[in-house]
């Protein structure tokens, strides 16, 4: 704990040294700031079941920010009125309402999933997810067919998005650029990973804002894009998983292992026998698992995000109650707006201060 102390003092100090005063945003940008940031805590859902249940416990709730699945997307739910649930959480003055998509793997259980797709077929699905979760694939993002599940007028996730009233889009797997197999088949291809999935979230911006220019883009991980002007320009708040605390797919466990302090704490027997049996399962079957990745790692490149003018949205995956309290006070520590919750992400957390 003496550690992570003297890690928190020090990356705060950079902090306040990088953000004296945050860089003057364009005219385009500072409607959408302003939204965000007035942002207080947030609320993330990712469930399919038990929907009426959780949906009524999330409009009694008092979050500013809540990121939740369309529902229509997945197979057997194609008709489902998501509109009625977006409209009824507007009813809390200012609340924001984001839509998660995945814009970098192609999953099973999606509308989009025809019975012959394959590893391989359709081309651009290029490989299994490296952390286990079964039936999801990271894809060749670049590929036309994949962006028109999202960009097609008449058919595309976007525009539903947009009739339904979303606010905005949460946008998950843009990591996708960095991933072994992608980057094989780009080189293929002849494609720079980086800029196809630059260019990738700016079309997905470029479409939403078309029509409504306030639309919200916030990207999941991957911070170091940031340094990008080009897609600092187009996001308007970062989201990172899992800086302190991290589960396994398919929530097994669904939280409470700790990730390592620093670089030099990954590979040692002591941070290994510091994870519980589950915790540790992960950390041998996963060797690219965030376990493999400090808290120090993604903090220094938060930090410089937030100092270069976005907030910072945390959400780790803890139920251990000391674990949460740990995770809601560092982050808050750095100017940082946490969540904690199951790695499945499927149940419904009280807002907490």
């Amino acid at each position: 704990m003496k550690k992570t102390i003297l890690i928190l003092l020090a990356i705060i100090l950079l902090l306040s040294s990088c953000s004296s005063s945050f860089p003057k945003l364009k005219p385009s940008r500072e409607l959408r700031s302003d939204k965000i940031e007035e942002v207080d805590n947030w609320f993330y859902y990712l469930g399919f079941d038990d929907l009426e249940k959780n949906y009524k416990a999330i409009l009694a709730s008092d979050y500013d920010l809540v990121v939740i699945e369309p529902v229509f997307t997945e197979k057997n739910n194609l008709d489902y009125d998501i509109s009625k649930f977006v409209n009824a959480l507007h009813n809390k003055k200012d609340r924001l309402v984001v839509a998660y998509i995945d814009i970098g793997q192609a999953e099973e259980w999606r509308s989009y999933w025809q019975a012959d797709w394959v590893l391989g077929n359709p081309e651009w699905i290029v490989a299994t997810d490296p952390d286990g979760w079964e039936g999801n694939y990271p894809v060749a993002y670049w590929y036309k067919d994949w962006q028109d599940i999202f960009l097609n007028p008449k058919t595309g996730y976007l525009q539903k998005l947009l009739d339904a009233g979303f606010d905005g889009v949460y946008l998950d797997w843009i990591e996708a650029y960095s991933d072994n197999f992608v980057l094989t088949k780009a080189k293929t291809d002849g494609v720079n990973t980086v800029e196809e999935m630059i260019n990738w979230v700016e079309k997905l911006g470029r479409y939403a804002r078309a029509q409504r220019p306030e639309f919200l883009v916030i990207a999941q991980n991957a911070a170091e894009l940031t340094t990008n002007d080009d897609y600092l320009e187009v996001i308007d708040a970062l989201a990172q998983e899992q800086i302190w605390f991290d589960g396994g797919s398919d929530n097994n466990p669904p939280g409470d292992c700790p990730l390592p302090n620093t670089a030099t704490e990954i590979d040692s027997q002591n941070y290994f026998n510091s994870l519980s049996p589950a915790c540790q399962r992960v950390y041998t079957m996963y060797p690219e698992s965030t376990l493999h990745v400090s808290s120090s790692e993604y903090l220094v490149e938060l930090v410089q995000a937030r100092a270069n003018g976005l907030p910072i949205f945390t959400v780790d995956y803890a139920l251990n109650e000391d674990n949460i309290k740990q995770v809601y006070k560092n982050s808050k520590d750095l100017g940082f707006i946490p969540f904690a919750s199951n790695r499945l992400l499927n149940i419904f957390v009280p807002e907490r201060y």
